[in-house]
């Protein structure tokens, strides 16, 4: 079973069970998913939700490289990411406390199964990242909607680069509720099984950013990707930012800083209905399948990227992907 769902006591527990794969999200899981939430949003008897990865990791994403295999024009690229999408809108409106386990790898489509709840939990083994330009896509699942939202930049910065993210900057940036050791994990989420409890610790785990750095991000992840390397390249550099930038998808990261600059007032909703259009077209471009072969295929992290460099993207066609039509619309 890919998914499993228990009930103890008033609480529900939903376990991602495909830890070969780090509990990535496929197509059935998320339809299970929809069909349990709304079935437990309607059962008196449930008075709380948990969510925990099975093994040591929380969740590495949606199930891409399956829609890449799928083939250009096939159905799943279509239901996948439509039924996702309506599933993270689906747990934002959920009505009950929603608690989110953060252990180990938390990425992408797993971001989107847990952001939009009460509570995320967070450990020292955390991994958070949104790291879809790296593989010629976009930060999605909500992306555009949570990032913005972020204050001086910070969510421009983490979509761009794909960084990883500790749980004490996890904390310091909102993205995490919560804090727990692995060492405290069982009590906690017995406390929360049976009483509805969420327990609160504190952190030894050092911030990656310091204020020097966070300064830095402000002041030069404003406008769009040509800006933000103009701004990088003038002050010379000092964190390194441009050597996490090189190999990520040129394409992606003019699509990103366009999104999120573009996302800061909209909705999740409007959020989520603008992603799909745009999901649909960056994974029909050449970029998608090279980045997926690259990074979760062959795994040779050494993609050639149509263009390699942002000078040489078509500003047209960098226009036009966010032209909505009629058959790339997705109404939640």
């Amino acid at each position: 079973m890919e998914i499993i769902f228990d009930i103890k006591g008033s609480t529900g527990i939903i376990i991602l069970n495909r830890p070969r794969a780090l509990n990535a999200l496929n197509l059935s899981m998320a339809e299970q998913l929809t069909k349990k939430l709304k079935e437990w949003e309607k059962d008196n008897k449930i008075k709380r939700v948990l969510l925990r990865g099975e093994g040591n990791h929380f969740c590495a994403g949606g199930d891409v490289k399956s829609v890449h295999l799928s083939g250009e024009h096939s159905k799943l690229k279509r239901d996948f990411f439509s039924k996702e999408y309506a599933l993270n809108l689906q747990i934002k409106k959920f009505p009950k406390p929603y608690l989110s386990i953060w252990r180990g790898v938390v990425m992408g489509g797993g971001v989107g199964l847990s952001i939009y709840g009460d509570y995320r939990v967070a450990t020292e083994m955390t991994k958070f990242a949104m790291p879809e330009t790296s593989i010629g896509f976009f930060p999605d699942v909500g992306g555009s909607f949570f990032l913005s939202k972020l204050q001086n930049n910070i969510g421009k910065y983490i979509g761009l680069t794909s960084e990883v993210i500790n749980s004490r900057d996890l904390l310091n940036f909102g993205l995490a509720t919560h804090y727990c050791p692995e060492n405290k994990l069982d009590d906690f989420i017995d406390n929360y099984i049976s009483d509805g409890v969420v327990g609160n610790y504190k952190t030894s785990i050092s911030s990656l950013f310091s204020d020097e750095k966070l300064d830095f991000i402000n002041k030069n992840f404003s406008g769009n990707i040509h800006e933000i390397f103009n701004n990088i390249v003038f002050s010379k550099d000092p964190y390194s930012i441009l050597n996490k930038l090189k190999n990520k998808c040129p394409m992606s990261l003019a699509v990103t800083a366009i999104l999120i600059e573009n996302s800061k007032n909209k909705t999740l909703q409007e959020c989520l209905e603008s992603e799909y259009s745009l999901s649909q077209k960056m994974t029909a471009r050449r970029d998608f399948g090279e980045g997926i072969e690259a990074v979760l295929i062959k795994k040779h992290h050494n993609p050639q990227w149509e263009p390699m460099t942002i000078k040489e993207i078509d500003k047209n066609e960098l226009e036009n992907l966010f032209i909505s039509n009629i058959d790339n619309e997705l109404v939640l």
